[in-house]
């Protein structure tokens, strides 16, 4: 038996230092109400030793006296035992406590009567149920009400059934690891934060906190930021949670708006953070605050795990790249064939640009492209403003200059990765199914739901832009013949759902442009380029459809503007008319313009275009 016990508390010592759990004591003094006309309304009590588990169970010992007067005569009975007790116990708010439970052990009874056997005992067990006010955390006062039976008559009937209520205290305390703040938090970061994804982890969690409740109840309406001082723009809010029981831990994914500050890593590094949780306690707002240090990779750093996060470095909002992107742009706006691609156009403006300022390939030793772009090592890639100074990059950061640049100017890009290669896609601002309009070979060309793009090779950006569209159209074509090559694009604008783009700058960001008039030869020549290796095909095309308004369209787009108009007038349908009005607009000719508008609308009234040009050259008119 000695042996017992001490097992039996050595287990319970074990289990009490492991967990936190707590100690209930609760005494409920009340009336006691025989259901026998041999007994009176007495009075008495239960008094309870509970271990709290799990957050809704108790399990303990429970020890019972009653008093009872007995009819006719002058005497009391007078019960007294002990059993074990299982209850269980719920909150359901702040301060209202519900519990239930039932007890089975050994009664004894005495009697101040003058009989055979003043002594009497066997097992008896009761049932009960309590509401409550918590008054603090540790202290409850309750109120209750049990039935309650002793067994044991010979006859077989119950010695006396009877119902007890009462007012009682429940007084709970903590026995095990408790610690000494409300709260005790584990940050389990896994990977060092990237200063690329900065605006990305206001979606992306950059670890996991578990939050473990360490104070003496549960809370509720509980939400959790991150904050890091400088390092970060706002406590951002990682989680809104209605409740935490009592000792109990839940996970929450941590994310965070951090600052520019950021981006001055230039060495991996630590951050000095703080995880915030706002909660209500006991019906009262309360905050707690704990310390937490994140890892921070340098500001280059870049995991290709996830190709589209590469979208991050496409910053068309940096100032410098925003400057260049516009410079650029108004020389090819002044410049541009009217009726001609203007994406494509632009493609070329900007790629002729980037390429004289002398932006060249640089094979980067330490994290080549085509070795890490496969790879799980951590790679170095340089922002579209550091590429630009330094006047070189790797195929990769060659494309996002470029890309970052188009974005700017309002061109949508994409970009595939290659082994050899890095292709920046353009969107070509045309309907699927009309890409034989405007490109001679559409083989190297992607279409999707909603766009087309050509693309651009980094490869060759140093040859030209020409060049590197028709290169990357070949590349792109064979990739998607080759039936076990996995063949991906990445959607700027689909990834910047998730990858949002980050715009480094620096305060010494200066650059050298090219002068206006290198821009406008290297355009020039590209676009006549495009004519001659693309709509001189489209033209062909169309002259063996016999289609005037096509053939009309395509000698428009290669600023053949007579030749278009008589092509035009050799049709009378709304669709050449309304073509032939817009040859006019291009030429300034509104007049006739807005002659040629009236007839599509005598033809078909609701045409929209028609309507909307008429608009236009009436404005240019005076009108």
């Amino acid at each position: 038996m000695k042996k017992l016990v001490t097992v039996l508390f050595t287990a319970f010592g074990l289990l009490t230092g492991v967990f936190s759990l707590d100690l209930t004591l609760s005494f409920t003094p009340g009336v006691s109400i025989p259901l026998h006309d041999d007994s009176g309304v007495g009075f008495g009590g239960f008094a309870q030793a509970d271990l709290d588990l799990f957050g809704f169970l108790n399990v303990g010992a429970e020890g019972h006296l009653s008093i009872n007067p007995l009819k006719p005569i002058n005497a009391n009975n007078v019960f007294y035992g002990g059993s074990l007790n299982l209850g269980a116990y719920y909150y359901p708010l702040s301060r209202l406590y519900i519990g239930a439970g039932g007890s089975f052990g050994l009664w004894q009874v005495s009697t101040s009567a003058d009989v055979d056997e003043p002594v009497a005992s066997d097992f008896y067990w009761r049932g009960y149920g309590e509401i409550g006010f918590r008054v603090s955390p540790e202290l409850t006062l309750t109120a209750s009400g049990s039935y309650n039976t002793y067994m044991g008559l010979p006859e077989t009937e119950n010695y006396m059934n009877s119902v007890q209520t009462g007012i009682g205290v429940r007084y709970t305390m903590p026995i095990g690891k408790k610690g000494s703040s409300s709260f005790i938090t584990t940050l389990n970061q896994g990977d060092a934060a990237f200063p690329v994804f900065m605006s990305a982890y206001r979606a992306c969690p950059f670890g996991v906190v578990t939050i473990r409740n360490n104070e003496g109840a549960e809370v509720r309406n509980v939400k959790v930021y991150f904050r890091a001082g400088k390092y970060t723009a706002s406590a951002y809010e990682s989680a809104s949670i209605s409740k935490i029981k009592k000792y109990g831990s839940v996970e929450v994914p941590l994310y965070a708006d951090f600052s520019k500050e950021i981006l001055k890593f230039v060495e991996d590094g630590k951050i000095s953070g703080e995880i915030v949780i706002e909660y209500e306690f006991l019906g009262k707002k309360k905050q707690a605050v704990q310390n937490a240090v994140i890892s921070v990779n340098n500001r280059n750093a870049f995991s290709w795990t996830d190709s589209t996060a590469l979208s991050c470095y496409i910053s068309p909002d940096t100032p410098e790249i925003l400057e260049f992107a516009k410079f650029v742009a108004g020389v090819a706006r002044n410049n541009f064939y009217t009726g001609m691609n203007r994406n494509l156009q632009m493609a070329a403006a900007m790629t002729e640009a980037i390429r004289l300022t002398g932006v060249k390939y640089s094979d980067d030793k330490l994290t080549p492209y085509a070795q890490y772009h496969t790879g799980e090592e951590l790679d170095s890639i340089q922002y579209p403003l550091q590429t630009l100074k330094m006047l070189s990059g790797d195929y990769d950061e060659m494309g996002i200059l470029l890309a970052s640049c188009l974005e700017s100017v309002g061109v949508a890009t994409g970009y595939v990765t290659l082994p050899d290669d890095f292709i920046v896609l353009v969107s070509a601002g045309i309907r699927p199914g009309t890409e034989g309009n405007s490109f001679g070979n559409t083989d190297g060309l992607i279409v999707d739901d909603s766009s087309v793009f050509f693309g651009i090779s980094m490869a060759s950006l140093n040859r030209g832009f020409t060049r590197a569209r028709l290169d990357a159209g070949k590349k792109i074509a064979a990739a998607l013949a080759d039936e076990e090559y996995d063949f991906e694009y990445t959607n700027v604008h689909d990834a910047w759902q998730v990858y949002l783009p980050c715009a480094f700058n620096e305060a010494n960001g200066s650059y050298d442009k090219p002068s206006n008039s290198s821009i406008t030869s290297a355009f020039t020549a590209a676009v006549n380029d495009y004519i001659n290796t693309d709509l001189t095909t489209v033209l062909a095309r169309a002259r063996k459809s016999a289609d005037s308004n096509k053939i009309g369209v395509a000698l428009m787009r290669m600023g053949r503007y007579a030749d278009a108009k008589a092509e035009f007038n050799k049709s009378a349908s709304t669709s050449a008319l309304n073509n032939l009005a817009t040859v006019y607009m291009i030429e300034k000719n509104y007049t006739s313009a807005a002659s040629t508008y009236k007839r599509v609308l005598a033809k078909d009234p609701d045409n929209k275009i028609a309507t909307k040009g008429l608009e236009n050259a009436n404005a240019k008119l005076g009108l």
